[in-house]
């Protein structure tokens, strides 16, 4: 759309108004759904999510063979959730050594560069994911740039994840979720853990 602008002096000008986009409402996945295909991709500094399945360059780790590892506790994380980020973090840390005690292993999504959140936490046991372009994110339903966390939630200023946690069988079914969608905060690690299956 084209407006026409008068300043001050009588001079008109056009401007170009870009229509506005339809509001994408964050649907994340519950329980029952099926997780979506996803690799890890080793990068040799952190592993990179990606949508594909085989990158002949580099070590790559897809979906299925994860599960044949065991159940997974997929979960999102942002360093730009301001004072909730930290503590959720540290949730996850203690929560992912929980999960490999009882032969399962922790996934964690997030869209800051992870070399740069080894200085925040122990990475040892857990695969944290680069998901540089939020396509993870996207497909799980916690992510649209159209329906903004910062519109609904204060002291937020940026495009983020809402946060997440998903306890996944080995048929790629969700047995259990946690979504955080008003920044409360995650208490339910033992509801994690007993939704793990055996």
């Amino acid at each position: 759309m084209t407006l026409e602008m008068v300043n001050e002096l009588g001079d008109v000008r056009a401007v170009v108004v870009k229509d506005r986009q339809p509001v994408e409402r964050v649907r994340p996945l519950l329980i029952g759904e099926s997780v979506p295909f996803f690799s890890l991709v080793d990068t040799a500094d952190y592993w990179q999510a990606s949508l594909l399945t085989v990158d002949a360059a580099h070590q790559t780790v897809s979906l299925p063979e994860l599960l044949t590892r065991g159940p997974i506790v997929i979960s999102f994380y942002c360093p730009c959730w301001g004072g909730y980020a930290r503590p959720f973090l540290a949730s996850l840390t203690k929560l992912a050594t929980e999960v490999r005690a009882k032969g399962g292993q922790m996934v964690v999504f997030t869209n800051q560069n992870p070399k740069y959140l080894v200085q925040q936490t122990d990475l040892s046991t857990m695969l944290l994911a680069y998901d540089a372009d939020n396509s993870v994110a996207r497909r799980f339903g916690v992510y649209s740039e159209t329906d903004p966390i910062w519109d609904r939630v204060s002291g937020i200023s940026e495009d983020v994840y809402v946060p997440a946690v998903y306890v996944i069988d080995r048929f790629r079914r969700i047995q259990y979720h946690f979504l955080d969608e008003n920044f409360e905060g995650f208490t339910q690690q033992e509801d994690v853990l007993s939704a793990l299956p055996q």
